[in-house]
């Protein structure tokens, strides 16, 4: 009965526990956080026989990072910048936005302007 209960125990040792999607996610960003980026949102997880590949969104780049799926170690990892695409607008909503505003600010001062020269000629 004791072989039985040996065998069994040693072929739950053979077997190497599998890290899961979550697990391996924690990892990355965790790593990237120590590299000192905020802001992370990770969008893809893969997986191989013998890695995960994690893919995480950052402000304006996409890190990609390779984890052993055995030792749950980074064995790779790579920031690339990512193209941004271009609007159809020349300028932003914050561009346009503040030269609006420019715009009627000079407006109002050359109105408080024209009434007090108007009001000097009367008194």
């Amino acid at each position: 009965m004791s072989s039985v209960s040996e065998e069994k125990t040693s072929a739950i040792v053979d077997e190497v526990r599998q890290p899961n999607a979550e697990e391996v996610t924690s990892i990355a960003t965790d790593f990237l956080k120590r590299l000192g980026h905020k802001g992370l949102k990770p969008t893809k997880v893969s997986a191989s026989e013998e890695a995960y590949l994690v893919e995480v969104e950052l402000k304006g780049k996409m890190a990609k990072i390779r984890i052993d799926s055995t030792t749950e170690e980074i064995r790779e990892y790579e920031i690339e910048t990512r193209s941004e695409e271009t609007s159809s607008l020349p300028f932003s909503l914050k561009n346009l936005l503040v030269t609006s505003g420019i715009v009627v600010l000079f407006l109002v001062i050359f109105f408080v302007l024209d009434i007090q020269s108007i009001l000097n000629s009367i008194f």
